[in-house]
């Protein structure tokens, strides 16, 4: 017996041009908000409020950010800017436990901004590195 396997199951159906329902809804809000905003409030506050919000619709209905929508881009950079940014785990205890610490902000120093080499030290550097990644039998 052979069945079609359904394919493409992940894409979501257009519904309004090359609209889904989700971005529909999107533009229909946001567009609604900044025409409420253009249309209620006095002259030179209309336009500073209603064109951010127009850019902010636009892009969370149409941008997208490393082939994903806008909304999961906005939704990951809230929650790694909020969020801690180191994460302990300890080897060998009963109870498992993860420990999520702010690491204290330090001053970084480029060890090596104030260094000059000359052109053989750099060329004996770079022989060095050729003959460490060669394949096969190392070169001494």
């Amino acid at each position: 017996m052979q069945f079609k396997v359904p394919q493409k199951i992940d894409i979501e159906d257009r519904i309004v041009g090359p609209l889904t329902m989700v971005q529909f809804v999107y533009a229909v809000v946001g567009g609604g908000a900044a025409y409420l905003f253009l249309n209620t409030i006095p002259s030179p506050l209309n336009w500073i409020l209603a064109v951010p919000v127009a850019i902010f619709t636009f892009c969370i209905v149409f941008v997208k950010v490393n082939g994903r929508p806008f909304s999961n881009f906005l939704k990951n950079l809230l929650v790694y800017s909020v969020g801690p940014k180191a994460r302990l785990w300890h080897k060998g205890r009963s109870d498992v436990s993860v420990e999520i610490y702010q690491p204290p902000k330090t001053q970084t120093t480029d060890y090596y901004a104030g260094k000059r080499y000359s052109k053989e030290e750099i060329s004996r550097l770079a022989e060095i590195i050729d003959k460490r990644g060669r394949i096969g039998p190392q070169a001494n």
